[in-house]
């Protein structure tokens, strides 16, 4: 029997079964410094005799029984597709790369399960932040160079200048209207746990940050942290491709927190790779709307033939440069031209659009790889 100490929540430890099956063993298991283990959520009931710890697993992919059997397998299976990717991108062999984004002779998943990571996708990234909370991005201070239309000219000058963490200030509620009616109001869509909005807000003092993401899992993450707290930021759950029929009654239509003609800059950073191509085109409808004229909207994403796309095995490709990851995420890679026609058939007008090329090198085995992204500026017109 564990001791009231060992029943303390949340530095507990909790049991539950290694494996499935009648006569399986128990056994305890604590918190790791990146919390509890991956695909367990879990929740405190105090019933008349003893606590009990509910399990909430992770919904289903039409990967599962391969994952299952691979964690089971002792041998580790060599990495052929990034092998192969590597090889091409380092190379520079154009044509060996486009054949492997033709995926020949490959099937792709089925119709059904499409259809469920594109109207399920609340749930998948939901469990993503419960297994990783805060700890999987880093923050991204690439943006104070990227993005230099939202940076004073002291940043400008020295992007990679310390700034100073945000302090706590009065409660953001009361100043929402205030903010968005005499301060430079930055939207992120898809902010996640705000390792984007938090650093941008560091950078510039002027600027009221407004975050959504379809995961309110994320939500509650970001506004858990002391920094969300400074006065100068507010965050609610959304799914930006949908009006008034969000899916929960928790979420909030983009329309219906921020008035039409109210934000001076919007960011989709790794935003539309998570949205089914088909619905690109409403959702930045919805995020017109509520841009001044002469706003603008920053994207930063996934470009087509980067490493990430080639590396996908067997299994995972949906069509097109469509792909769903194991953990039932979507990841769709763009291109700079389908990118620009698609803002420009809603009304934008292009500034600016290009493939980012990068090299990442992995320190711990020395290989490089080479990393491609899409970003663009577009622009409401005055």
């Amino acid at each position: 029997m564990a001791s009231t100490e060992e029943l303390q929540w949340p530095l507990a430890a909790y049991r539950r079964r290694q494996h499935e099956g009648v006569g399986a063993k128990w056994r305890p298991v604590r918190p790791c410094a990146y919390g509890w283990p991956q695909g367990i959520a879990t929740q405190r009931c105090v019933g008349a005799k003893k606590d009990v710890i509910r399990q909430r697993r992770a919904p289903r992919t039409h990967l599962h029984a391969e994952m299952v059997k691979k964690r089971r397998d002792p041998t580790r299976s060599p990495k052929r597709e990034l092998e192969e990717a590597l090889r091409a991108l380092q190379a520079g062999d154009l044509q060996a790369v486009e054949q492997l984004m033709q995926r020949e002779h490959e099937t792709p998943v089925p119709e059904d399960w499409q259809r469920r990571y594109c109207d399920g996708a609340r749930a998948y990234w939901d469990q993503f932040y419960r297994e990783r909370t805060v700890n999987f991005f880093k923050d991204r201070h690439y943006l104070r160079e990227e993005f230099a239309e939202l940076m004073p000219a002291h940043v400008l000058a020295d992007p990679k200048r310390w700034v100073d963490e945000l302090e706590s200030g009065p409660e953001v509620i009361d100043l929402k209207k205030a903010a968005l009616e005499t301060k430079t109001v930055l939207l992120e869509l898809g902010c996640a746990v705000g390792n984007g909005l938090i650093p941008m807000l560091r950078a510039n003092p002027d600027l009221f940050g407004v975050g959504c993401d379809l995961s309110a899992e994320a939500v509650g993450l970001l506004r858990s942290k002391d920094e969300y707290r400074c006065g100068r930021c507010f965050a609610f759950p959304s799914d930006i491709t949908k009006g008034a029929d969000q899916p929960t009654a928790e979420h909030r239509a983009l329309e219906e927190q921020l008035p039409a003609g109210s934000v001076d800059f919007a960011t989709l950073l790794f935003v539309l790779s998570a949205i089914d191509p088909e619905q690109h085109s409403q959702t930045l409808q919805r995020i017109l709307s509520v841009l001044k004229p002469g706003g603008m909207v920053m994207v930063r994403d996934y470009g087509r033939g980067d490493l990430a796309q080639l590396r996908f095995g067997a299994g995972h490709w949906m069509g097109g440069d469509r792909y769903v990851r194991g953990d039932g995420t979507l990841a769709v890679f763009l291109t700079d031209s389908g990118l620009r026609e698609t803002f420009e058939a809603v009304g934008f007008v292009s500034l600016s659009c290009e493939y980012k090329r990068n090299e990442v090198v992995n320190r711990g085995t020395g290989v490089v790889m080479p990393r491609v992204w899409v970003q663009g500026t577009f622009q409401r017109p005055a």
